[in-house]
């Protein structure tokens, strides 16, 4: 074979392979970046969840809207909270997101990742902003709550470092104090942290 026809055969396997790539690439943009799945989320919001970051980037590059919530009105931003995933969590917040979106019930990102106990996505959340005392719509209750309700001592002392106000009362007029010394009684501890954090005196525990 002389050169010319090798010269051919390289020429063409070269074009042949960048029409592929820009198959590929034409494919990818047309992606539908609102697409939604059977529980409304769209693929920002199941990127974030699943903890894919360089796919989460990718996306928002595009224009994939970072406050697209799913059925629920979850927006990836929630989910990267209660999946624990600060990389991404700083990542929407850093393009925009809204730190305190609530969901259809009124939960927050902070509420969901008080109640996944993740601290770290807490710690951020709260030192980029977000109001620990939103109170959710059915029992209003707050994430410093959500924190007493699960014997976690050491998100009750970041909410309350953060400012969380701990005499706010939900629908049933109870505090986050009271539902701690209402739940005091047996508990090891944990509990007593929790108590001790929200400044509960001894005697007021044992007169329960």
């Amino acid at each position: 074979m002389g050169f010319w026809e090798r010269w051919s055969g390289l020429m063409g396997a070269m074009l042949a392979l960048a029409l592929l790539l820009g198959f590929w690439q034409l494919l990818g943009e047309g992606e539908d970046l609102e697409a939604r799945d059977s529980r409304g989320r769209t693929p920002l919001i199941v990127a974030a969840e699943e903890g894919e970051t360089d796919r989460v980037a990718e996306l928002v590059e595009r224009g994939a809207r970072v406050d697209a919530g799913d059925d629920c009105k979850w927006t990836a931003m929630m989910r990267a909270a209660s999946r624990g995933h600060t990389d991404i969590l700083a990542f929407l917040l850093d393009h925009g997101a809204d730190i305190n979106h609530t969901e259809k019930t009124g939960y927050t990102a902070l509420m969901g990742a008080v109640i996944a106990s993740r601290p770290e996505a807490a710690r951020l959340l709260l030192t980029r902003g977000a109001d620990p005392d939103i109170q959710e719509y059915e029992n209003g209750q707050t994430a410093l709550m959500m924190a007493v309700r699960n014997r976690n001592p050491e998100l009750v002392r970041l909410l309350l470092s953060a400012g969380a106000d701990p005499e706010l009362v939900n629908k049933a007029g109870k505090s986050a104090r009271d539902l701690a010394l209402a739940a005091s009684a047996g508990e090891g501890e944990p509990m007593q942290q929790v108590l001790n954090a929200l400044g509960c005196e001894p005697e007021a525990v044992e007169k329960r």
